[in-house]
């Protein structure tokens, strides 16, 4: 099995390009020819996306079908190119280093601010569900006042939205293969039967049991099959989920691509916009990077809606997780400051999860019994989504059933594996140390939420990717608590205990 790629290599576009020889990175020709497309015509219509407009501000969901949409690229191509991303060992979300994806991004933005005015916040993500081994996201608001709070946002439901009614944040999910309850489609709670879409939720209550107070209540749920080409729109605040599809559908996987939506004031982009329409690929491999550790927390709350989103990366190991946060430090600085610190803290809590050696579906494992209540949901089992060129895998299989899901050829691509990641050339092995602050900051941080001693042995248990295979390695205790007791001066003392309130877990663990 071949070892991690460099940093190096996952910025640069020559790798990305042998692994999708379909796709293009970096392609100015193409770039032009889609930025003509786009100035001849709109994405969609005034009339659909007024439509959609009065969708949100009267229910907080809306959707387009593919005949009422104007896509630059060929979704399916994108389709194909997460099955082969997939394949290599790589989430969904990689597809983002590919310009076809940004080209997207930017027919959805022309669709967006026409319908709510709101611009590319660059939380773009990827999903693969395949409904023979993972499902869906269980019920969820995008956000929640803990997520809006520390941007200066006043902790009212109320000051996320705009005077017209119309959310401060939006998500469109574009469907790159046809979604139906066979293998998972989206459901909604409309505005009109929750009660904490603008009241907001308590730190008690369920707010599920709220919006179905009795059996004739789950009437009210409003399932949104989605063919190919077609896309749904969502508030922050709109409860919304994937369901569990048939464990014995031969169909093919749900294959889709979100992007966020958002007024500056509430959250502003991830990077500049100056940087679009098609960022250098050193910035995508950074933002991707992010993003997968992002959604990492989840692999302990919700396993098969963390194995939606990283698919072969959902058994990464510590080696893994450190090289992403690697690539993000070396772009981190061209990133808003909240999201750096974000990144940061998703990064401790996720790297303390494993112990040297582990990956995350052990993690999964041992978390398969929590029960949230908030939600209604039970943690799913733990299912790996290892991918195997050696042996066919339920994608190739997918792939063989859909012709326009079969990836083309080009060479083979690395594979991640838990084997000890390269060093780079030049001594770029402790080039995110300049980060080590923000990182023991997120430690306590991540102390306080769980209101466990996590990190007797802390610092070190980041590096665990760099250990020796000898079973030799111990932390080094006495380094680990010097840079305890610093932070702990600089914060003003020890870390203390946070109770979890049943609002906070009513959220996708992404924030």
């Amino acid at each position: 099995m071949a070892a991690l790629p460099s940093p190096d290599e996952l910025c640069s576009a020559a790798y990305w390009r042998q692994l999708c020889p379909e796709l293009h990175v970096e392609d100015k020709a193409f770039q032009a020819r889609v930025v003509a497309l786009q100035a001849e015509a709109g994405a969609s219509s005034p009339q659909d996306c007024a439509e959609v407009r009065r969708r949100l501000v009267e229910e907080g969901f809306a959707a387009l079908e593919p005949a009422q949409l104007r896509w630059s690229v060929d979704v399916h191509a994108l389709a194909r190119g997460v099955v082969t991303l997939q394949e290599h060992g790589w989430a969904a979300t990689f597809i983002c280093l590919y310009d076809e994806a940004w080209a997207m991004a930017g027919d959805a933005s022309r669709i967006m601010q026409l319908a709510t005015g709101n611009s590319l916040s660059m939380d773009i993500v990827g999903f693969l569900v395949d409904p023979r081994q993972t499902k869906g996201f269980s019920p969820h608001r995008d956000r929640q006042p803990e997520d809006w709070e520390p941007r200066g946002v006043p902790h009212e439901v109320s000051s996320t939205f705009k005077s017209d009614g119309m959310a401060k944040y939006v998500t469109l999910w574009a469907a790159l293969t046809d979604a139906n309850p066979e293998n998972s489609c989206l459901h909604f709670i409309p505005k009109e039967s929750d009660p904490g879409f603008l009241r907001g939720d308590s730190d008690t209550g369920d707010p599920l049991k709220l919006c179905f107070p009795d059996g004739n209540a789950y009437q009210n749920i409003r399932s949104v099959p989605m063919p190919a080409g077609g896309c749904t729109f969502h508030t922050h605040r709109t409860i919304h989920w994937g369901n569990r599809g048939r464990p014995s559908y031969t169909g093919g996987p749900r294959i889709a691509l979100s992007f966020g939506f958002s007024t500056p004031d509430f959250e502003p982009p991830y990077f500049t916009a100056k940087s679009l329409p098609f960022p250098a690929v050193k910035l995508r491999a950074a933002l991707v990077c992010a993003q997968v550790l992002n959604y990492a927390t989840l692999s302990a709350g919700d396993a098969q809606g963390w194995q939606a989103v990283a698919g072969s990366m959902s058994d990464c190991t510590a080696s893994t997780l450190k090289l992403l946060h690697r690539v993000f430090q070396r772009h981190a600085k061209a990133f808003h400051p909240t999201f750096r610190k974000e990144i940061a803290k998703k990064f401790v809590k996720v790297s303390l999860s494993l112990s040297p050696g582990k990956s995350l579906s052990s993690v999964t494992s041992n978390n398969t019994n929590t029960t949230n209540n908030n939600n209604n949901s039970l943690a799913a089992e733990s299912s790996t989504c290892k991918v195997s060129v050696e042996e066919p895998t339920s994608l190739q299989a997918a792939a063989a059933r859909d012709p326009k899901l079969a990836p083309g050829s080009g060479s083979e691509g690395r594979k991640l594996s838990s084997a000890t990641e390269q060093k780079d050339a030049g001594g770029r092995a402790d080039e995110d140390s300049d980060d080590d602050d923000d990182a023991l900051a997120a430690m306590l941080d991540a102390e306080a939420d769980t209101g466990e001693v996590l990190f007797h042995d802390d610092f070190d248990m980041l590096n665990a990717g760099d250990a020796p295979s000898t079973g030799t390695w111990q932390p080094s205790r006495e380094k680990s608590n010097k840079k305890r007791r610093k932070l702990e001066r600089r914060s003003g003392g020890a870390s203390t205990a946070a109770e979890p309130t049943a609002r906070t877990k009513m959220r996708k663990t992404r924030r």
